[in-house]
C-alpha cells in the first residue's frame, strides 16, 4: 500500500503537466475565419439613411466572436424558411402582397412603395406580416437591415443575414393599423459591404425578397361576406405576382357571350388595378380557390343550372350579379347570370358602368399605385412638380451611391423625343468630405439622360440647381425617372476597417427639388405601339366601338382577347367600347383589332400591316423548337461578312452602327422621303406578333395580335401583357419569344401624323416642325443651305440697289 501511494504521488505531477499541455492549446485556438473587418471597441451603429422618420425599436447588438472557451448566450440566427419544417398558415388565410415575380433591393439603400387593397373583414382581422428573403454573401449583417412599414408606421425590421439560404421574419401588425381600402406598403433596405468601400462594390449588394414567402396572414376572418366591388379590388396577386380570373362559361363560341365577357374583363381589370392579369376560360368546372385568383361564373340561368346547382332566386327573370359559393369547390365566386344574354349583359353593366367617366374629362394621372405609389401624374406640358409630390422626400445619405425613383406620365401624342429638354431643379447639399468627381446622374427608363459633376472641394448647398434632361428616352404612358448620387471621399480610398459603417451624412437631397416639364409638341403617330401600350391610343378615346375580329371564338382565342383588352383598358384608364365582328368582309374603314392564328388573318391585313404572306407557311408552333448558335456573335459576324461582300461592307456597317449609337443618325434620317417598309417575317423562335398600320384609305387604324396557333396566342398574350414586357412594346411591330422572354420591336419608317388636339395653335405647329426637322437631318441641312442662299442673294440685291455704282 505504501508503495502504491508513493507511486501515485510521483505520477501526480506528470498528470498535471499533461493536462496543462492539452488545455493550453485549446485556450489559444484562433477564432474562426470571419470576412467582416476588425471591429472597433464598441459595435458600430447602422449607417445613417434617413427617409421620412418612423419609430424604430432598439436594435439588437451585432454578433461577435467570443474569446472565452464557453460559447456565450447570443441571439440565435433565424432558421431558413423551410415550409416542411415550419408551421405555415393555412392557404386560405394568406394575402400575398408583392405584385411581381421578383423584388430585389439593390445597392446600399433602396426603397419600394406600393399599395394593397383590403376588404373590411381583412382589415379588422388580427394579422401578421411575413417577410422572406435571401441576400448577397458580401453584405455585413451587423450593419445592414431591412424594414417594413405599413401606412407610414414601422411594423418591424430585421438584420440582412441570410446569405446561404432563404430565411424569413414574422412581424405582428398592430390591430388598428390596417384599414379597409388601400393600405400603403413600404420596404426599405440599408445594406453595407463587408470589406469594400468602392463604388463598384455597391452593385454587389442585393436582397432578393421572395414573393411566395412574403405575405399577410390572418388568424381568422369574419364570416361576413364583403361587397362585390370590395371582393374584386381585394383579389391581389398570387405567389408569383400574377392575378388570375378563371371564367366558367358554357356558352363559349357565341358572339354575344364573347362581347359581354370582354366588357366584363375590362371592368375587372380597372377595379383590381393589378399589373399582371390573366383570364382563363373553362366550360365545365372551376379550379380550387387560391390567393390571387377569383372564379367567375357567367351565363344564362338555363346554361348554368346543370353545372352550378342552385341559382339565386329571380335569376330566371332578372339580371343577377353577386358573390356566391361554388358547390363543387366551396370557394367564393362571382356569379353573373340572367334569363338571356341581354340580361347577363345588363348584370355586367351594373358592375362596370361606374368605371366609364365622361370622355370630355381630361385624365390627370395613370394608375400605378398597385405596383408603385403614388400614381404617376400625367403631364401635358408646362407643369412644375416638387419631388415630394412625386413620392420622394428628404434623404440624408452616408454611403457611396444612392438612387431615388419617381414616375411621371406623358400622353400618347407626345412628340418631342428629338429636341425637347426637361429641367430638374435640384435642392441638395454635400459635406466637405465629398471630393470633386462626385456627380448626380439622371436616368430615364434606365437610360442615362443627364449628369452634373460636383466640383467644389469645401462642401456646398445647391438651391434649384438646373439639370437639363433630354426627353429622347420618354415614351407614351408611364416613365420612370431615377436621380442617382455617386459620392467619392478620401476615407473610401483608404477604406479602413469599419469604414462602411460610418453614419455621418455625406449628401442630402431635398423634397423641395422640382421637375419642370417644358411645353412639348403634341401630335399622334400611326403606327405607334408604344402609344397603344402606354395609354391605349388610339382606341382609348374613340367614340365608335372598336371592332374585334377573329375567325373563331374558342376558349383560347377568347381568353387571349379578354386578357389583352383588360390590359388595354388598364392603360387607357377607362372602358373601351367594343363590338365583335360577325364577318371579316364587313370591316370597311373602321378601327379593328384582330386576334387569332396568322393563317386566319384576312389577306388585306398582310398588305396594310406589312407582314410577309409567306410567313403563314413558314411560321409554325415553337413548342419543342430549339435553335442552337444563331444568336452567337461569331455566327453573326461570319454571315455579315458573307452577305455584305467582305471587310469593306462590314466597315461601312460598323460606321453606320457607330453613328446610330453615338449621334442617333441613321440612313432613314438622311432621306428626303420615308423609305418603303419591308415586309416583316417572324422567326421560328418568335411565338407572338403585334402589328399596327393604317386601313387602305387611311381613315382607321388596324392592329393584329397573332401567333402560329391559338394555343400559342393564349400563352403569348399572357406573357406579353405582364408589366415588365408590356412597357417595352413599341414601333410598328413587336415580336415576342415566350421561351427566352425577348421582345423585338421594329420601328416605323413611314409614319402618318394624326391630329389629336381639338384646338390648333401656331406654337404647337412650330414645335412639331422643330421635332420633325431634328429627326430628318438631311432635309434640315438642305433647307438651311437654301435659306442661307436666299438670304445671301437678297442681301446682295439690297446692297446693289442701295450702293453707288461705278461709271
Amino acid at each position: 500500500m505504501k508503495k502504491q501511494a508513493l507511486r501515485d504521488v510521483l505520477l501526480l505531477p506528470v498528470i498535471i503537466a499533461l493536462l496543462g499541455t492539452t488545455a493550453g492549446p485549446a485556450k489559444s485556438q484562433p477564432a474562426p475565419f470571419d470576412m467582416t473587418p476588425e471591429r472597433p471597441a464598441e459595435p458600430p451603429a447602422a449607417p445613417s439613411f434617413r427617409w421620412p422618420q418612423a419609430g424604430h425599436p432598439t436594435a439588437s447588438p451585432p454578433f461577435s466572436v467570443p474569446t472565452a472557451p464557453t460559447p456565450p448566450a447570443t441571439e440565435p440566427r433565424a432558421k431558413p424558411n423551410n415550409p416542411s419544417a415550419q408551421t405555415r398558415p393555412e392557404i386560405g388565410t394568406r394575402r400575398y402582397i408583392i405584385p411581381s415575380k421578383s423584388l430585389v433591393m439593390e445597392g446600399e439603400e433602396d426603397r419600394r412603395v406600393w399599395s394593397i387593397y383590403l376588404s373590411e373583414q381583412q382589415a379588422k382581422a388580427k394579422a401578421k406580416f411575413h417577410l422572406g428573403f435571401q441576400n448577397a454573401v458580401v453584405i455585413a449583417p451587423e450593419i445592414s437591415q431591412i424594414s417594413v412599414l405599413i401606412n407610414g408606421q414601422l411594423v418591424g425590421d430585421a438584420s440582412v443575414a441570410f446569405p446561404d439560404a432563404p430565411g424569413s421574419r414574422v412581424f405582428d401588425i398592430p390591430s388598428t393599423l390596417l384599414q379597409p381600402g388601400s393600405n400603403r406598403i413600404e420596404i426599405r433596405s440599408v445594406q453595407r459591404h463587408r470589406t469594400d468601400c468602392s463604388i463598384d462594390s455597391t452593385y454587389e449588394l442585393w436582397t432578393d425578397i421572395d414573393p411566395a414567402e412574403t405575405f399577410l396572414s390572418f388568424d381568422s376572418l369574419p364570416d361576413a361576406r364583403p361587397s362585390l366591388a370590395d371582393a374584386i379590388r381585394a383579389i391581389g396577386p398570387d405567389e408569383n405576382g400574377n392575378t388570375d380570373f378563371e371564367v366558367l362559361m358554357p356558352a363559349v363560341g357565341q358572339a354575344a357571350a364573347g362581347e359581354t365577357l370582354v366588357r366584363l374583363s375590362q371592368g375587372l381589370s380597372l377595379l383590381s388595378g393589378m399589373p399582371n392579369q390573366n383570364f382563363k376560360i373553362e366550360r365545365s368546372q372551376l379550379g380550387a380557390p387560391a390567393p390571387g385568383r377569383i372564379g367567375i361564373v357567367i351565363g344564362t340561368a338555363s346554361e348554368l343550372q346543370p353545372i352550378f346547382g342552385d341559382l339565386p332566386a329571380g335569376s330566371q327573370t332578372a339580371p343577377v350579379a353577386t358573390l356566391a359559393t361554388d358547390p363543387r369547390t366551396e370557394g367564393q365566386v362571382l356569379l353573373i347570370t340572367g334569363p338571356d344574354w341581354r340580361g347577363v349583359a345588363a348584370a355586367v353593366d351594373s358592375i362596370v358602368s361606374p368605371l366609364a367617366p365622361p370622355r370630355d374629362i381630361r385624365r390627370d394621372a395613370i394608375s400605378t399605385q398597385r405596383w408603385s405609389a403614388p400614381d404617376a401624374p400625367l403631364l401635358f406640358g408646362g407643369e412644375r412638380l416638387s419631388l415630394s409630390e412625386l413620392g420622394v422626400d428628404n434623404v440624408e445619405f452616408a454611403g457611396r451611391r444612392i438612387r431615388a425613383n419617381f414616375n411621371i406620365g406623358v400622353p400618347a401624342d407626345f412628340y418631342a423625343n428629338a429636341y425637347g429638354e426637361a429641367t430638374l431643379l435640384l435642392d441638395a447639399a454635400f459635406a466637405e468630405s465629398v471630393l470633386p468627381g462626385s456627380h448626380f446622374d439622371v436616368y430615364v427608363n434606365g437610360n442615362i439622360a443627364s449628369t452634373m459633376p460636383i466640383t467644389s472641394q469645401k462642401g456646398g448647398i445647391l438651391r434649384h440647381m438646373p439639370i437639363r434632361v433630354t426627353l429622347r428616352h420618354f415614351k407614351p404612358g408611364v416613365n420612370n425617372i431615377a436621380l442617382e448620387a455617386v459620392v467619392l471621399t478620401e476615407s473610401d480610398k483608404v477604406c479602413q476597417p469599419g469604414a462602411t459603417s460610418l453614419k455621418e451624412p455625406r449628401i442630402a437631397v431635398f423634397g423641395t427639388s422640382e421637375w419642370a416639364m417644358p411645353t412639348f409638341a403634341r401630335i399622334g403617330q400611326i403606327p405607334n405601339l408604344a402609344g397603344l401600350a402606354g395609354t391605349g391610343f388610339p382606341y382609348g378615346r374613340g367614340t365608335e366601338p372598336l371592332l374585334l375580329a377573329s375567325a373563331r371564338l374558342d376558349a383560347d382565342t377568347l381568353a387571349a382577347t379578354s386578357t389583352f383588352m383588360a390590359r388595354l383598358a388598364l392603360s387607357a384608364g377607362r372602358l373601351i367600347p367594343i363590338e365583335i365582328l360577325a364577318s371579316q368582309s364587313t370591316i370597311g374603314e373602321r378601327n379593328v383589332l384582330f386576334f387569332g392564328a396568322l393563317s386566319d388573318m384576312p389577306d388585306k391585313f398582310f398588305a396594310q400591316l406589312k407582314i410577309d404572306p409567306n410567313s403563314v407557311a413558314a411560321w409554325r408552333s415553337v413548342g419543342d423548337l430549339t435553335v442552337n448558335g444563331v444568336n452567337s456573335p461569331v455566327s453573326f459576324d461570319e454571315w455579315r461578312s458573307r452577305v455584305r461582300g467582305g471587310a469593306w461592307s462590314g466597315q461601312i456597317s460598323a460606321l453606320q452602327e457607330w453613328l446610330r449609337r453615338n449621334f442617333d443618325i441613321t440612313l432613314s434620317s438622311l432621306q428626303f422621303a420615308p423609305g418603303k417598309e419591308p415586309a416583316f417575317a417572324p422567326t421560328l423562335n418568335q411565338s407572338l406578333v403585334i402589328a399596327q398600320g393604317s386601313s387602305p384609305q387611311g381613315a382607321a387604324i388596324w392592329t393584329a395580335v397573332t401567333a402560329p396557333t391559338v394555343e400559342e396566342l393564349s400563352k403569348g398574350v399572357k406573357a406579353i401583357t405582364m408589366r415588365e414586357q408590356w412597357s417595352k412594346v413599341s414601333g410598328r411591330i413587336a415580336a415576342y419569344e415566350v421561351k427566352s422572354g425577348e421582345l423585338t420591336s421594329v420601328s416605323a419608317n413611314d409614319v402618318k401624323f394624326v391630329r389629336t388636339m381639338s384646338e390648333s395653335s401656331l406654337n404647337n405647329y412650330r414645335l412639331v416642325i422643330a421635332n420633325w426637322l431634328s429627326t430628318n437631318v438631311l432635309t434640315y441641312a438642305v433647307l438651311l443651305v437654301v435659306l442661307a442662299t436666299v438670304l445671301g442673294l437678297a442681301t446682295a440685291a439690297m446692297l446693289g440697289s442701295l450702293g453707288r455704282r461705278d461709271r
